[in-house]
């Protein structure tokens, strides 16, 4: 009678959700400038105000810290049950087809940047809450959902929370994939640079390189811009759309005038925690510039880019490929590259699984790289999260999930990295289903609504299970 009944409850909540969605969405929640209370940006801070104002709408209790984060309080309990999510979105970036921010209904989804990742699933664990709080069921822990503004540049906001309130004792972050994520990959950010005193004489100098905004997206789009002063455009162009038709790359060569043309690849999208579901555009550019000699001073430095890394997204030729059998392979993503004329460096986003250290890690991309006069620094790291799978929390959720989907439940790892990592005993549960496109961080960001719903009554069935008086 329980299933049937949230089950219920929650199907009468769907126009509600879907409106809900339009709204939150229609925020453009990317990191911007720092402002009074608002320590992410006025464009987060008004998505913090969106969320809050939405959970007082449902006749929840909320609070402010201080722009870092929200919470929303369904009781108070023995223990307390945290869902994290965010509200924070990585920029539309390129290659939509619609509007990102437009929340449009569709072919049975819902498209912007925001309904995967991160605002879908947050409103679908606010109304499991609504569901289970109409449905009567009593409570033996307390439930909170904390709603973050800082999961895609830092998650200072859980650190923050945790300075001024309790971290729940247990919970989930619906931030993934399902059934259940217990391990977590650890990170590791590397940044590979050189200083080219000056440009050499070349038949191709290269004046600039750019590819990605975000170290943890993989790049759908690079440039650089080149001379053809001593070959003529119509060389420079017949050599790089050859050495293109030659790997299978698409590439554009336009023509600025005055000596300088400028050479775009285009590649595919994708988060960096699985590469190898997007094709990088940084290093088709880097492979493309190797081919036809380009370079003048930065040459030794690109063709150590192309070679050292290129297309590889397991970290094979820089000598830190590794894996487990039970949190996986290795992954790295050149998610940025510049070059100003004077300055070239790339960033890589590395996730590693339990076998790997990271120490060794460094040196064997130092010592990789050697020999190509780039350096090696670290940029920030954190070691894997993992949470056994005889603690309650996983096997509380894989019994729900077999539950309410009638699929079999299992725990595994990931190499992307949510707020579970920041709380004690917390796990990734949910929100894409085994099987389905990730649209995480990719153009046309979508939701599934009839999977957006199932999730709402999975959540609502896992605070009754591991929350509920009976639990």
């Amino acid at each position: 009678m329980l299933k049937q009944k949230l089950d219920a409850i929650v199907d009468s909540y769907k126009d509600q959700i879907l409106s809900d969605i339009q709204k939150w969405v229609a925020v453009p929640s990317v990191a911007g400038e720092p402002e009074e209370n608002a320590p992410f940006g006025r464009e987060v801070r008004r998505a913090l105000d969106t969320a809050l104002e939405t959970a007082k709408g449902y006749g929840f209790a909320t609070r402010d810290l201080d722009g870092y984060c929200g919470e929303v309080t369904l009781c108070e309990g023995r223990q307390t049950l945290g869902m994290l999510c965010h509200l924070d979105v990585v920029p539309a970036g390129d290659g939509w087809t619609r509007d990102p921010w437009g929340g449009e209904i569709a072919d049975g989804k819902i498209f912007g940047r925001g309904t995967m990742d991160d605002k879908g699933p947050a409103l679908a664990a606010l109304h499991a809450m609504r569901a289970v709080r109409e449905a009567g069921i009593p409570m033996a822990d307390g439930v909170k959902l904390i709603l973050g503004c800082d999961e895609e540049t830092g998650m200072t906001d859980m650190e923050y929370y945790k300075s001024k309130l309790p971290a729940p004792d247990y919970g989930f972050s619906p931030d993934a994939e399902f059934p259940v994520i217990n391990i977590e990959k650890g990170g590791l950010g590397l940044i590979l640079s050189e200083y080219t005193a000056t440009e050499e004489d070349a038949d191709i100098p290269v004046f600039s390189l750019y590819a990605g905004v975000r170290p943890n997206v993989v790049p759908g789009l690079a440039n650089a811009k080149v001379g053809y002063e001593k070959m003529g455009f119509a060389a420079l162009k017949q050599a790089v759309d050859a050495a293109a038709e030659k790997r299978g790359f698409t590439v554009r060569v336009k023509d600025l005038g005055q000596g300088l043309a400028e050479i775009e690849t285009e590649g595919k999208s994708a988060h960096a925690s699985t590469p190898e579901l997007g094709v990088n555009a940084a290093g088709m550019l880097l492979m493309l510039l190797a081919d036809v000699n380009a370079g003048g001073g930065s040459k030794k430095a690109i063709r150590a880019l192309a070679e050292k890394i290129g297309l590889e997204y397991d970290g094979k030729t820089l000598g830190i490929a590794c894996a487990d059998e039970e949190s996986g392979a290795l992954t790295c993503n050149l998610g940025i590259l510049r070059f100003d004329g004077k300055n070239i460096s790339a960033q890589l986003d590395i996730r590693y699984p339990l076998c790997a250290d990271e120490e060794k890690m460094c040196g064997q991309a130092a010592m990789a790289l050697s020999d190509t006069g780039l350096s090696v620094r670290r940029e920030g790291g954190h070691t894997p999260h993992y949470v056994p799978k005889e603690h309650k929390v996983v096997k509380g959720l894989v019994k729900v999930y077999s539950e309410v989907t009638g699929k079999e439940g299992y725990a595994f790892a990931i190499g992307g990295g949510t707020y579970s990592r920041c709380m004690p005993n917390t796990v990734a549960f949910g929100f894409n289903f085994p099987g389905d496109t990730d649209t995480c961080h990719m153009p046309d960001e979508y939701v599934d609504i009839d999977k957006l719903m199932l999730s709402v009554k999975i959540f609502a069935h896992a605070l009754a299970e591991l929350a509920g008086a009976e639990a």
